[in-house]
């Protein structure tokens, strides 16, 4: 999985485009993106309707000027910035509660302070290198969707079973003669589609690492370390 593959526009500047108020940029990016944060915020609030509200919020905070603008100057690490500002986010709110619990007033996020796991500044949080293996692992299901809602579209377009063969192989766990007599083809039919799907979800996600990363060599990286998350 090493070579490039050109994108039309990076994620940094379709960040750039949804700050600047355009609403289908800023649609792609919730719909694309929103999963693994969402996710994540629910392994920390256990509230269905606050973990909504945070989740908002985490995107709220990233396009706003300091945030986005601390990290484009950083650029390659869209996958951090979201750890980082989804826990920031968390973790205002549980002081803000622990506040007015004591009796104190709420006070206005602060993009300069965090107390949370790490006790650092969000800023200083966006800088440093982040992992958190839950959230790593959600984020790799989330390229897999992404991945695979591709797919679903250009095999949807273009009229072939690429689809079809490999999400009955990989979701439903069917044998290829299973698959054969469904589809009314040969077994060797069959392979020739998933073949052709598994090359085709592979470089839809090396696209989409590409999108958000700044050079080859980070979105290498990106990928060595993805990659290991699938491994059993």
């Amino acid at each position: 999985m090493d070579e490039f593959v050109e994108m039309p526009s990076t994620m940094w500047t379709l960040l750039t485009r949804a700050r600047e108020g355009n609403a289908g940029e800023l649609d792609l990016l919730l719909r694309q993106y929103r999963p693994p944060v969402l996710a994540f915020v629910r392994s920390l609030v256990r509230d269905p309707e606050e973990a909504e509200d945070v989740t908002q919020e985490v995107f709220v905070t990233v396009l706003q000027d300091g945030v986005l603008a601390k990290a484009d100057r950083l650029k390659g690490r869209f996958r951090s910035l979201l750890l980082a500002v989804a826990r920031h986010v968390v973790s205002e709110r549980w002081r803000a509660r622990t506040a007015l619990k004591r009796g104190g007033n709420q006070r206005p996020l602060s993009l300069d302070r965090i107390d949370g796991p790490d006790d650092l500044p969000l800023r200083n949080q966006i800088e440093a290198p982040a992992a958190d293996l839950e959230f790593d692992t959600l984020w790799v299901d989330n390229l897999i969707r992404i991945g695979m809602n591709r797919l679903r579209q250009q095999s949807a377009k273009e009229g072939t079973s690429y689809f079809d063969a490999l999400f009955a192989v990989v979701n439903d766990g069917a044998a290829y003669a299973e698959i054969a007599e469904r589809m009314g083809v040969s077994i060797h039919d069959v392979k020739n589609y998933v073949h052709q799907a598994r090359l085709r979800l592979r470089r839809y996600l090396l696209q989409e690492i590409h999108s958000y990363s700044p050079s080859r060599d980070a979105a290498q990286a990106e990928i060595e370390y993805l990659l290991k998350l699938l491994e059993p």
